[in-house]
């Protein structure tokens, strides 16, 4: 089957192969019906900004619980009425982590990325504040980084799906290698008492594209990882996991881009559940903050541009800063 779609790249539309096949047992567990039922699930996504951008990516909240999403190669902050101010262009429009009270991390691909078919590392990672000042956190040595997760002690890892590398890197621009345990890794979750990192597997390969549908579990000890990771959940034929993140139960959420469509993963029944369907290029997510729903994910668009309002009735999980 040949679907067009839109990589998370600043390049054309590419058509992509769906090569990857379901095998007995890959299908996602399911809730019960009465469960399903009772949370109302799957809910029907509400659109919170159309129009302001072809295209978006990365979505975060700082610590004064104002918004920001990448979209259109620059980044841009959203008020509560859906409204967006430009705060700077970049090359790219990727990943988003809040950092600090005020200021956010962004991924950037740089001027060359391996989807376009340039394999250049370099790729860069900028500390933005709210009033568009930039500082280059990481300049060169990841190729195309994509989602950032920051860890306790202010590290913060930075995935390459083009790879199947994971860095660590920190505010001083030190950078090395995390893992290489998991191909083109995408979006990240860190559990509450730091004992497992999930991670979202976007392909088999790229240059021809194979998309993938994992959901690892890599267990960790002080930081580290300690072994081979799980595939916990897989989500299905045309899947592509892109963005994760967490609510205060311990629940993993994911966006899956081609599908459209948001799980949930529950480590600890192991069930997977349809959050909600109808977002085409699903990318990234985060919980809301500040003066926005904060019973609610903000889903941005690699296809459309739009941000959706997903209401889950769950609060995400603290995340550092």
């Amino acid at each position: 089957m040949n679907l067009p779609f839109r990589l998370p790249s600043p390049g054309v539309a590419f058509v992509l192969t769906i090569c990857a096949t379901m095998l007995p047992g890959d299908a996602p567990g399911q809730e019960t019906a009465q469960e399903a039922t009772a949370r109302g699930f799957p809910v029907t996504p509400v659109p919170f900004v159309q129009g302001a951008f072809t295209r978006c990516e990365g979505i975060a909240f700082n610590g004064e619980g104002r918004l920001f999403v990448a979209g259109d190669r620059a980044l841009w902050e959203v008020n509560t009425a859906g409204s967006v101010t430009r705060l700077v262009e970049l090359y790219s429009n990727l990943g988003l982590a809040p950092i600090g009270e005020r200021d956010i991390l962004m991924a950037d691909f740089g001027p060359n990325n391996a989807f376009d078919g340039n394999p250049v590392r370099d790729g860069i990672v900028w500390r933005i504040s709210p009033e568009g000042d930039t500082t280059r956190v990481v300049d060169g040595g990841i190729g195309d980084p994509n989602f950032i997760l920051v860890l306790p002690d202010r590290t913060f890892l930075v995935s390459d799906d083009a790879t199947n590398e994971i860095f660590r890197a920190d505010l001083e621009g030190s950078l090395e290698i995390f893992t290489r345990a998991v191909a083109h890794p995408n979006g990240m979750a860190l559990a509450d008492d730091g004992s497992t990192l999930y991670i979202a597997q976007s392909f088999q390969q790229i240059n021809p594209y194979v998309l993938d549908d994992r959901l690892w579990a890599m267990p960790l000890s002080e930081g580290l990882p300690t072994g081979a990771p799980e595939v916990v959940a897989r989500l299905g034929e045309q899947a592509l996991n892109d963005g994760l993140t967490l609510d205060s139960e311990g629940r993993v959420y994911v966006a899956a881009n081609v599908q459209g469509t948001i799980w949930r993963f529950d480590p600890v029944t192991g069930e997977t559940v349809l959050v909600a369907e109808g977002l085409p290029g699903a990318g990234s997510l985060a919980f809301g903050q500040g003066e926005f729903d904060t019973g609610a994910l903000y889903v941005t668009s690699t296809r459309t541009g739009t941000v959706w309002v997903v209401p889950v009735d769950a609060r995400g999980t603290p995340l550092h800063r």
